[in-house]
């Protein structure tokens, strides 16, 4: 498969070091089509598609994808994809060495033929000039001081930063780049070693500064290098919660609520994970229902914050679930959520709390009340509604619970595929055609509602077509193209054909040139496609001669 001269330079030895961790999974590959996960910022769906076994084009959900043509994660896929249709003997992609792999031999046979002594003046002179080296081979021996270490390492993250921004701080994208890689490779051989030899404390203060850089960096992070530093940094922060002893992890948890009362960007939702993933001594939970019940009272004496009523829901949400984790008597539970009742978070649990108790008809009533509490907020009448359905479930309610169901795929969460197969399964196989009918009549109702998976789902391919082709664009057709193709080949073609002359009238860049030319290659196989290809590219000759980059493109169409 010949596609590396589509990619550049640089992201495709990005891919390769991905597909070489591994980070590639889920991989399938048809005649036409690769599909695979990659592990990056999040795990990202990559579709790469072939022609007459060709790489001709390629998606990505992530951000970097949006706005270039070709990214590292498919390129890591199409390494992964290269390798799986070698023999199982060569299934690595096969590499010339490079210098790092020579000079890396070179030392292991100049070490071996070294003596003891040539080694050891070699080091003090080497360690002498090289504080980075110095730190790492102090690691190695295990000789490490807080005290005198902590401010060289500290350095050390100050210079990551500095020296990949410009004068003014900003780290554009191609910095961000080698600042990512930068940072990794300080977390695994600066750290990461200092984990493995129980300096937590130490690793402490180090993550905690690096994590503060972080969150006020001014960065182009459109490959996440940002959010793939603090995943990277998890797995250190839990070393450190899980193995330090109890002074250090008191200085972890005073920090952590520290940080957490004071307005953040990128890095709260990871530092409350921290705070309530871990800490689960009685001490520790009897401190943090009070720390969540003073963040709380906090928030309600600021109304008219822009984020109140998302400050609000968090700290009410986490104080919930310490007087659970803390096993308050029901009695002063009972007691806060009739004070709180107001407050839909409270009343969901209240709920619950009920339910639990064996108290459904209070349940259902809370519940209800609630909906009439809520009639503006969409997200959280779907939240009592969708409890409310289970309520009705658990006492046996199946009128009632259908009746809620119906309320919440009609009005609530519009077509929600899950909700939808919940429902299919309540009723009889044979009653359930004309009550389908019924409900996507009336979820049809809804405006900018995609009734497309639900017909996915029930395998209506001839409304999906319909819709597929009403559609503007060809998005949904590429999204159901393998599913709609083996029995709708000609329509497909017919709007591939409507959509790519639209979108040639507007063209004017050799980019949009190069991706209508991967359209067109995608159209050559279908049935039928070459002479409705044929036919588009005579016609854009007669009509756009001047077009001298499109006639370029449209030339290496081999046809």
């Amino acid at each position: 498969m010949d596609w590396e001269d589509y990619f550049p330079t640089a992201i495709a030895e990005r891919g390769y070091d991905y597909y070489s961790k591994g980070y590639v999974t889920d991989l399938k590959q048809t005649e036409t089509q690769i599909t695979a996960t990659v592990t990056g910022t999040q795990d990202y769906c990559v579709v790469i598609d072939l022609a007459n076994g060709d790489f001709q084009d390629g998606t990505c959900e992530c951000p970097y994808a949006n706005s270039h043509p070709y990214c590292k994660h498919m390129a890591a896929v199409l390494y992964q994809a290269t390798a799986a249709d070698k023999p199982a003997s060569q299934h690595q992609v096969s590499k010339a060495p490079t210098d790092n792999d020579n000079h890396e031999q070179t030392a292991t046979k100049l070490v071996e033929r070294a003596t003891d002594r040539q080694v050891r003046d070699f080091l003090s002179v080497v360690l002498a000039h090289d504080n980075h080296l110095l730190k790492m081979f102090r690691t190695v021996i295990g000789e490490t001081n807080v005290v005198t270490d902590l401010p060289n390492y500290l350095a050390s993250v100050d210079d990551l930063f500095d020296s990949n921004a410009d004068a003014g701080g900003f780290i554009d994208y191609g910095a961000a780049t080698d600042f990512g890689d930068e940072t990794l490779t300080f977390l695994n051989e600066e750290v990461q070693p200092l984990v493995d030899q129980g300096e937590y404390g130490l690793v402490f203060q180090i993550l905690a500064h690096l994590m503060l850089k972080i969150d006020h960096v001014d960065m182009d992070d459109s490959d996440g290098e940002t959010m793939m530093i603090v995943n990277a940094s998890v797995d250190l922060w839990e070393a450190v919660l899980t193995k330090a002893d109890a002074d250090v992890q008191q200085q972890v948890f005073d920090w952590l609520c520290k940080q957490l009362a004071k307005p953040l960007n990128i890095i709260e939702d990871t530092l409350d994970d921290l705070l309530f993933t871990y800490f689960k001594t009685p001490a520790f939970i009897d401190a943090k229902l009070a720390y969540t019940a003073k963040r709380f009272r906090a928030v309600q004496k600021h109304p008219d914050s822009w984020n109140y009523d998302w400050q609000t829901e968090k700290w009410l949400k986490h104080y919930l679930q310490m007087m659970t984790a803390a096993h308050m008597p029901d009695k002063q539970v009972i007691e806060f959520c009739k004070a709180n009742l107001a407050t839909p978070q409270v009343r969901l649990f209240y709920s619950q709390f009920c339910l639990q108790h064996h108290d459904e008809a209070h349940a259902v009533q809370l519940l209800k009340d609630g909906k009439t509490l809520v009639t503006d907020n969409r997200r959280m009448l779907a939240e009592f509604s969708r409890q409310l359905k289970d309520a009705y479930q658990q006492l046996g309610e199946q009128q009632l619970y259908r009746q809620e169901l119906w309320q919440l795929l009609t009005e609530y969460a519009p077509a929600d595929e899950a909700l939808f197969s919940e429902l299919k399964q309540s009723y009889p196989t044979k009653d359930w055609p004309a009550v389908r009918e019924q409900l996507l009549t009336a979820i049809a109702k809804n405006s900018n509602v995609d009734l497309k998976p639900l017909y996915v789902q029930e395998k209506l391919l001839d409304r999906l077509l319909k819709a597929v082709v009403a559609a503007d664009g060809l998005w949904d057709l590429q999204t159901y193209e393998s599913l709609l193709k083996p029995h709708f080949s000609n329509q497909l073609l017919a709007k591939y054909d409507h959509e790519v002359r639209k979108m040639a009238t507007a063209t004017r860049t050799r980019r949009k040139y190069q991706q209508l030319v991967r359209i067109l290659k995608r159209m050559l196989d279908y049935p039928d496609g070459k002479s409705i290809v044929q036919t588009i590219v005579h016609d854009w000759q007669q009509q756009y001669p001047r077009r001298s980059a499109m006639m370029d493109e449209l030339s290496r169409l081999k046809l």
